[in-house]
């Protein structure tokens, strides 16, 4: 299993990205699979003011008019933290691939739990960091230098350009409209020496021995994600297209790297077998996050019918003869002349050997960083 290795003119950093860049995964024939019991780093915000929607049984946000087909709710919560756990383990324990230093003003979009907002904030205590909602499920206890705001990050940025350090971004397709804009408005707001980092997950899967059928229900549960998202306007498979917006947007010197996601502990590589074992317990709780207010609201499926097949779904990714996989891609930008860089972390659908792309352009205005949820 090889590791991609930092380039020449990248600036030096510890991390080294997993990436499988030769021939198939090998199979662990000997895997168990471990049952853990796995706590919420966080505790939920609780007040009287709060103004939820429920529907099939979950709970959803109701902030203005913003339409954001996940849920809210503790189930949703303890997912979202597992989602921050397997960050943690494919990144090395660090927290995001940019080179920053010492930054001293952070913005986190779509911060959830606010679990990555209150890590970095630890690592960074001169610095201010911001994590903007829908919906305040924030814990009350945070360190001093952390803010939660109920916001739409789609909306009219009220913080002054030039003004972040860093603005971090990670599993927010299919609620974002205008990912242009989204760009445009994060390119605005960071200062030249700033950083911008998202990551997303590729809505697709693979298997190298042909265990992942064509006609199995998590490939139509896929499909039905990807047509629910051109129905509103607000794509789920975004990750082919993210390094084009952030060049319209004005970031340029982008490169990628691949990582590769095993859904359960069936590779023999140690560092695989471990993301495997998170993408094992948080996949099958992310299906009915993902899809069932898109089946219901959208695709016009009865609530039973879409509890129904995504319990077989659900069933499907449980299944240990399964060898199924997503892919993970960094896209890294750099700065021929000065220390900056733009990386973008998402999983795409393309070649799982892909390396490390080619340097692009010459010296540029602004750097920023792009970066990891798997499906």
């Amino acid at each position: 299993m090889a590791l991609i290795m930092p380039e020449q003119d990248q600036p030096s950093r510890s991390l080294q990205p997993y990436a499988n860049t030769a021939g198939e995964i090998p199979i662990d024939e000997e895997l168990s699979i471990y049952n853990e019991t796995l706590q919420s780093d966080t505790t939920s915000l609780a007040s009287s003011v709060l103004n939820y929607e429920y529907e099939n049984g979950r709970r959803y946000h109701k902030y203005g008019q913003a339409q954001y087909i996940m849920p809210n709710d503790e189930a949703e919560q303890d997912r979202l933290d597992l989602v921050h756990h397997m960050f943690s383990v494919m990144l090395n324990g660090e927290l995001f691939l940019a080179p920053v230093e010492n930054p001293q003003t952070i913005l986190d979009l779509g911060t959830g739990t606010g679990i990555w907002a209150i890590d970095v904030a630890d690592q960074f205590p001169s610095a201010k960091v911001i994590g903007n909602d829908l919906s305040p499920i924030q814990p009350s206890w945070v360190p001093p230098n952390v803010e939660f705001v109920v916001d739409d990050f789609e909306d009219v940025w009220m913080h002054d350009r030039n003004y972040f350090d860093y603005v971090h971004a990670r599993t927010i397709s299919g609620c974002v409209q205008d990912w242009g804009r989204l760009m445009k408005q994060a390119y605005d707001h960071l200062k030249p020496s700033g950083y911008f980092e998202c990551a997303e997950f590729v809505i697709d899967a693979f298997s190298d021995d042909g265990t992942f059928k064509q006609d199995s229900p998590y490939r139509e549960y896929i499909n039905n994600l990807n047509k629910a998202g051109e129905i509103t306007g607000r794509p789920m498979n975004v990750a082919t297209s993210l390094k084009t917006w952030m060049k319209n947007a004005g970031f340029e010197n982008v490169t990628e790297v691949v990582y590769v996601i095993p859904y359960g502990p069936w590779p023999k590589d140690p560092k695989l077998k471990e993301i495997g074992k998170w993408q094992y317990v948080q996949a099958p709780e992310g299906v009915e996050a993902y899809g069932l207010r898109l089946y219901t609201q959208v695709l016009g499926w009865p609530e039973s019918e879409a509890k129904l097949h995504q319990a077989l779904v659900k069933q499907q990714l449980r299944d240990k003869s399964l060898h199924i996989y997503g892919k993970l891609c960094v896209v890294r930008q750099f700065s021929l002349t000065i220390p900056l860089q733009v990386i973008l972390l998402l999983t795409v659908a393309q070649d799982m050997w892909s390396m490390v792309g080619s340097l692009e352009g010459n010296e540029r205005k602004k750097s920023g960083a792009r970066c990891l949820e798997s499906m």
